[in-house]
């Protein structure tokens, strides 16, 4: 079946709404949702790849006066579920800052914090597009892996949604990577564990939606350049706090406010 979504959350409660392998809970007031696609049959019923999929409804980018700190902790913590202990890590902000709908990537990466704290150590590539550098974002991603050897990788991109009430509201994580054409990545090849060799960890929220499966009309809600840098924002407090549990919150809240 075609669907006009990133979203596992809302694939399978389209194309099946009795799924079992999933379940929702909350995190204080928010909203987390895991899915789990684990066979080949389950994987091309959803057009989906194996793996985890988890969403976590956050109010901040659209409401600023929303639980930021709880949000914060939220997404960290289901991230935190998907790294390697004592890990070193490799953000990678996916996609094109000069195109609005494109950039979570971008602007996320401006907001890590960079650097060997606490015995671990993060790391921030911001690969570009094709269009503009002539280079496939795969092969710089790729040739930081095997210089850098970090223990995981973590994809921020932008996504589409069908719903627009998702766009800069639902954020997605999964540890099966990206694959050409998700959300907005348009690559060559995937980006997995399968083909980078170390756990892939693709986080996202929806800047857009899809009126049709057969073209490329996008649309988005007013002010998404406002949403989309709190948005970016969030994903990388999340990935700070991840990376580095031991730091205090007031401290990732203030690189990035």
């Amino acid at each position: 079946m075609s669907t006009k979504t990133d979203l596992a959350k809302e694939i399978i409660n389209k194309i099946s709404p009795d799924y079992t392998k999933k379940r929702s809970f909350l995190f204080g007031n928010t909203e987390i949702s895991e899915v789990f696609i684990e066979t080949a049959a389950e994987s091309e019923l959803f057009g989906k790849p194996p793996g985890k999929y988890v969403t976590i409804e956050a109010d901040f980018p659209r409401l600023p006066f929303g639980n930021f700190d709880e949000e914060i902790f939220a997404v960290s913590g289901e991230i935190g579920k998907m790294l390697p202990e004592k890990s070193s890590v490799l953000a990678v902000g996916i996609g094109n800052s000069f195109l609005t709908a494109d950039s979570l990537g971008p602007f996320a990466a401006e907001n890590l914090l960079c650097g060997e704290f606490f015995g671990r150590k993060l790391f921030s590539l911001v690969p570009g597009v094709f269009g503009r550098t002539g280079i496939e974002p795969e092969i710089l991603i790729k040739s930081a892996v095997e210089k850098l050897s970090p223990s995981a990788v973590i994809l921020i991109d932008s996504l589409a949604a069908e719903n627009i009430d998702c766009v800069c509201k639902t954020i997605q994580l999964c540890d099966s990577g990206l694959s050409p054409g998700s959300g907005f990545y348009s690559g060559k090849t995937a980006l997995s564990e399968e083909t980078l060799g170390i756990p892939v960890i693709a986080i996202g929220t929806p800047t857009v939606t899809r009126l049709s499966e057969k073209d490329s009309v996008f649309v988005s809600p007013n002010d998404i350049d406002i949403f989309i840098r709190r948005a970016a924002k969030l994903i990388a407090a999340a990935v700070n706090l991840a990376v580095f549990p031991e730091a205090e919150s007031d401290l990732i809240k203030g690189i990035i406010l």
